[in-house]
């Protein structure tokens, strides 16, 4: 095969008349249309889940806030009684303490 007929062999491009291009062109329009419209619905649907789990994840925080709340506000109540109980035993021993430096005065 000389350089010739390969320069003639045929090409893989396919050529399309001006009228199927432009109907090519028409479909491809189309097509992108539908596709967007189809994207559009994608992305409203998406945003109500979306929404519904925030509201989900929402109540579900405020229920774990809820539940940390009142274990701190137990702690809390229990420190105090422990402080409380920490501090009689000081004044007693304190008492206790003053009573024997200055029996006196008691």
């Amino acid at each position: 095969m000389s350089n010739k007929s390969a320069k003639q062999a045929p090409k893989d491009d396919i050529t399309l008349s001006k009228k199927a291009k432009k109907k090519l062109s028409k479909l491809n329009l189309q097509r992108q249309k539908e596709q967007d419209k189809i994207d559009k619905a994608r992305q409203k649907e998406l945003a109500k889940v979306d929404k519904v789990r925030q509201k989900e994840q929402s109540k579900v925080d405020k229920k774990i806030q809820g539940l940390v709340d009142d274990i701190n506000q137990k702690a809390l109540k229990k420190q105090e009684k422990i402080d409380t109980k920490i501090q009689k035993r000081r004044n007693k021993i304190d008492k206790a303490g003053i009573e024997q430096d200055q029996p006196w005065q008691y």
